[in-house]
């Protein structure tokens, strides 16, 4: 329960009052977009796992078509910029696997699919 007093700064106007009630959920989950464009415009470069209440990304792999390894990392602030070995890698469907730590009793959250690496 919060509550809010709104006045102007010259105190022209009388002080109004709200109450707010907020409820947190103990929603958690894990995902990644369905795609990226790494053509190096700032939009878009990078793709990340990302989630709501994870307290720790335990890794997020990129997996070729073929099985290979591409990219791993476990750090939330880290993406896959779409290269590998130097090399950019073609417009083509990827596979991603994500394993995370939540903060609602350090559950662990799960998640594979692919995403398409667009230009």
């Amino acid at each position: 329960f919060y509550e809010v007093a709104v006045s102007d700064s010259f105190d022209l106007c009388p002080i109004n009052t709200f109450n707010y009630h907020i409820d947190i959920l103990p929603n958690t989950f894990v995902d990644v977009p369905t795609a990226f464009t790494p053509n190096d415009d700032g939009n878009n470069d990078i793709i990340y796992a990302r989630g709501w209440g994870v307290k720790e990304l335990i890794y997020f792999k990129v997996f070729n078509r073929w099985g290979e390894l591409l990219f791993e990392t476990d750090d939330m602030d880290i993406g896959w910029d779409g290269f590998y070995e130097n090399n950019l890698q073609n417009i083509d469907t990827y596979i991603y696997k994500v394993r995370a730590k939540t903060w609602k009793n350090d559950e662990i959250i799960n998640k594979e699919g692919h995403f398409s690496l667009l230009r």
